[in-house]
């Protein structure tokens, strides 16, 4: 399995779970983050009193893929429908998905 992370601007979320669901895609994760970044530091206004604008809102997108050919495939169709995004990649060792607890004795899925 592989964990594939997408930090996108907020407006380009429906598209992205558009086009992932056209690839196949079912499950995704999507998280409200802020970046830092310095070198976009810039001053704003507003009703004349300025401030410094550090952070931009962005969405974390993570999914789960199993091969290497869908991973390439979701690049190719965010970069074909040119969506600007920062992607990381990271191997998945193992997945456990917790189905039920009870205070006697525990369950799990493996």
């Amino acid at each position: 399995m592989i964990k594939l992370e997408l930090l996108v601007n907020e407006n380009k979320v429906e598209e992205i779970k558009q086009l992932l669901r056209e690839i196949g895609v079912k499950r995704i994760n999507l998280t409200s983050i802020k970046q830092y970044d310095e070198d976009n530091i810039h001053i704003e206004g507003y009703r004349g009193s300025t401030y410094t604008v550090d952070f931009t809102q962005k969405i974390k997108i993570e999914i789960l893929l199993s091969s290497m050919e869908a991973i390439d495939r979701t690049l190719h169709m965010l970069s074909v429908a040119n969506i600007n995004a920062e992607v990381f990649v990271y191997e998945v060792m193992k997945t456990y998905r917790i189905i039920e607890r009870e205070t006697d004795k525990n369950t799990f899925s493996y």
